[in-house]
């Protein structure tokens, strides 16, 4: 069992300096694209980011711990009940004021239990702003920046809830431990951002998709491994 968790650990370290690594190679892209003129979907991007810290502490601070709750809980119902098949029993969320000792914010039973993905997926998945970046497959290029704003709102909204519940005291960290559970994390972390930024590349007359963000990001992945073989096999 030992081994096996060091085994993982190690595959999961490299995963995480990969990721790491493909999502800075999206700074030069952003670059780039300043040079050619399409660089409107990453500044709208950067707009619904910034508009929605301002309606957080203008609008939200009564009731932003009740969405963050929500949609934390929410992240583990989809994955649950949509990816893994699970039957979902329970789901409840509550404000943080109307708690008792003891109580959790929010709870989502399940028959089968949970797993790594489950646990984890309120860290790692922002499905609201992919819900949204799928949805810009099917947008008419003068409707982007509408869509690009709405992408980085709700992608700053994750943060607030990643930053909000990510904490070592969370039972979600402990079904993996620690520090499997913050690998885990933030592989996928750096993995979603750089699909979300590819994902908003071509400017207003040739955009980019999705399908075309995953393609990129991968086949640069494997250039980028075959690379470092390269290295090792001199």
């Amino acid at each position: 069992m030992k081994v096996w968790r060091a085994f993982t650990s190690f595959i999961l370290i490299l995963a995480l300096i990969l990721c790491a690594f493909e999502l800075y190679r999206c700074v030069p892209y952003i670059i780039e694209s300043t040079k050619n003129n399409t660089y409107q979907g990453f500044l709208w991007l950067l707009i619904g980011m910034v508009g929605f810290a301002l309606m957080s502490a203008l609008f939200f601070k009564k009731n932003r711990h009740l969405l963050y709750t929500l949609t934390h809980e929410g992240a583990h119902f989809l994955v649950g009940a949509l990816f893994l098949r699970r039957k979902i029993t329970e789901f409840n969320a509550k404000a943080i004021e109307y708690i008792k000792s003891g109580e959790n914010l929010g709870e989502v039973w399940s028959i089968g239990g949970n797993n790594v993905f489950m646990s984890l997926a309120p860290y790692m998945l922002p499905y609201i702003t992919f819900v949204f970046v799928f949805i810009r497959l099917m947008i008419k290029p003068e409707c982007l920046p509408i869509i690009d704003f709405i992408i980085g709102f709700t992608l700053m909204f994750h943060i607030y809830c990643v930053k909000s519940y990510m904490g070592s005291y969370q039972g979600d960290l402990k079904v993996c431990g620690l520090f499997r559970s913050y690998l885990f994390i933030w592989t996928f972390i750096f993995f979603n951002f750089a699909i979300i930024i590819y994902s908003l590349g071509g400017g207003m007359t040739e955009p980019v998709n999705i399908i075309q963000a995953n393609v990129h990001w991968f086949s640069q992945a494997w250039k980028d491994i075959l690379w470092v073989i390269s290295l090792f096999a001199k």
